[in-house]
């Protein structure tokens, strides 16, 4: 290669690294202003600026990628940031799971995750270094749908006690809180049961991480843990993580979690005018949909926020920190859950406006 092309490397190597370094951080405010470490014309330039240009990556910019490649990650270098510039150059921008993130350039250090689950995905764009994942963003489903509820409610409240006409005068701003307040209450019971189950199967996925995990269970916990109903799931896991039974599915709050919201989640995903068979309950589905309501809502959100508490304090103990998408939950939906044995945090949500890189 001729010293021309190894300066004309060096610079594109730098650049690139740079320009994925800047992108995490929130730099850009366009991919075209991001695709310039690759697209501005270097050959074309005059050798003495090209040698110019090679020093200053070498004693300038290859010091600052160190620097955050050393804050932000563990075993990240100029070349693999410059190999992941080709990935989101692709895409314009980058959707990966963290545990192939991880395997394909670096670790990302502890400061950097915030404590987000290890099943989280990564994500690269013009916002900058995020994670997502399933338990935060139903979690934000549950706000939202009962949110909206409310708001629908306190509608309908501000008409209650009024004349006949007077109600008639705003039938069509009854009709459209009657279902804003529907919706929301079934978006709401349909997300704490999904929310649940996400982090259920979310422990069961972690702890299979670890082969000897896996090796030490019997066969049928192996497939337990793979799959298996929400019953199973909601006694077994915590058990099968913690080493110790947490609890029978007649002890709260897992017994109102199978018989108060699972039943009304059912008629939901599963509706019909044929009952259920008398040996899972005999109820009615079409009657359970149409019951749902605001006191249904909220029940199921707080019965489903308790659950998750004991299960995460039964499996991590009660010295650690609620995550934070849990506390933003609490917060949102203004629910007083027992948080007493634990601190509440001080690292933001994933999944938010604000990267997380450094």
């Amino acid at each position: 290669m001729r010293s021309r092309d190894k300066e004309i490397s060096i610079i594109r190597q730098g650049n690139r690294a740079a320009a994925v370094g800047r992108l995490m951080l929130g730099d850009f405010n366009s991919w075209v202003e991001f695709l310039r470490a690759e697209t501005d014309d270097l050959e074309t330039l005059p050798r003495r600026m090209l040698k110019a240009g090679k020093i200053d990556v070498q004693k300038r910019l290859s010091k600052e990628i160190l620097k955050f490649c050393n804050r932000n990650f563990v075993g990240m270098n100029q070349a693999k940031l410059s190999a992941l510039f080709e990935d989101i150059k692709v895409h314009r921008g980058l959707e990966m799971p963290l545990d192939e993130f991880e395997s394909n350039f670096a670790k990302v250090k502890p400061t950097v995750l915030r404590g987000q689950p290890t099943h989280c995905t990564i994500e690269i764009s013009l916002w900058g270094l995020q994670f997502k994942f399933p338990e935060d963003m139903l979690a934000k489903d549950v706000i939202e749908a009962l949110t909206l509820n409310r708001r629908a409610e306190e509608t309908l409240n501000i008409h209650k006690g009024q004349s006949h006409q007077s109600v008639k005068a705003a039938k069509s701003e009854i009709a459209t809180a009657i279902r804003q307040s529907e919706f929301g209450a079934r978006m709401c019971v349909l997300a704490c049961f999904n929310l649940v189950e996400t982090f259920a199967n979310g422990i069961a996925w972690d702890f299979s991480r670890n082969v000897q995990n896996i090796e030490s269970l019997s066969k049928n916990r192996k497939k337990l843990i793979q799959d298996g109903t929400i019953r199973d799931k909601l006694l077994k896991y915590p058990e099968t993580v913690a080493g110790t039974a947490l609890w029978s599915d007649q002890d709260e709050p897992l017994k109102s979690f199978l018989e108060q919201v699972k039943p009304y989640r059912n008629s939901l995903v599963h509706p019909s005018p044929f009952s259920v068979p008398g040996r899972y309950g005999g109820y009615d589905k079409l009657e359970h949909l149409y019951r749902i309501d605001s006191d249904k809502a909220e029940q199921a959100a707080k019965v489903s926020v308790d659950l998750i508490i004991v299960m995460l304090k039964h499996v991590c103990g009660t010295h650690e920190s609620p995550p934070a998408w849990l506390q933003n939950l609490v917060d949102g939906i203004s629910l007083d859950p027992d948080f007493d044995a634990w601190t509440k945090p001080t690292s933001t949500t994933a999944g938010n406006s604000e990267t997380a890189a450094n």
